[in-house]
């Protein structure tokens, strides 16, 4: 997994950049953590909390990422194809002085509709598993043709 939005699709890097920048204007930092991601690290994040802890620890280790405790091994993704294989997906965080705030809901609707009204789709509207740091393209497997 890389935080560069670099290796995001160059449609959608733009789109990052001008949510980054939005976001400042309404006076928030918001740091870009997760945004490509490989196919053998999304099937080690999709096994968790679906198969054993050694399972999981050791899909995470071919993958490069680090192992789990079990209290950690809880379903995470509701998927084995994402938008974060493609570059057309990003995980962020809101920083206030200095420090990753997880816990702010009216923050993170501040985001979310920053995220929207760039037409993107925020993972914080799913009825099922909310994923508040989670902004993708919307109807990205058309463009990844998937």
């Amino acid at each position: 997994m890389t935080d560069s939005l670099e290796k995001l699709q160059p449609v959608f890097r733009e789109l990052a950049y001008k949510f980054i920048s939005k976001c400042l204007e309404n006076g928030i930092k918001v740091k870009i953590y997760n945004t490509l991601r490989t196919k053998e690290e999304q099937e080690a994040l999709f096994l968790q909390g679906r198969a054993p802890i050694e399972v999981v620890n050791e899909a995470r280790r071919k993958a490069g990422l680090q192992p789990i405790t079990i209290e950690e091994n809880k379903i995470i993704t509701l998927t084995k194809v994402s938008p974060h294989c493609y570059g057309l997906a990003f995980d962020f965080v809101p920083i206030v002085d200095g420090k990753a705030v997880w816990n702010d809901d009216k923050l993170w609707e501040k985001c979310g509709k920053i995220a929207e009204n760039l037409g993107l789709e925020w993972g914080g509207r799913w009825k099922q598993l909310p994923d508040k740091p989670h902004v993708q393209m919307k109807n990205w497997k058309k463009i990844a043709k998937v």
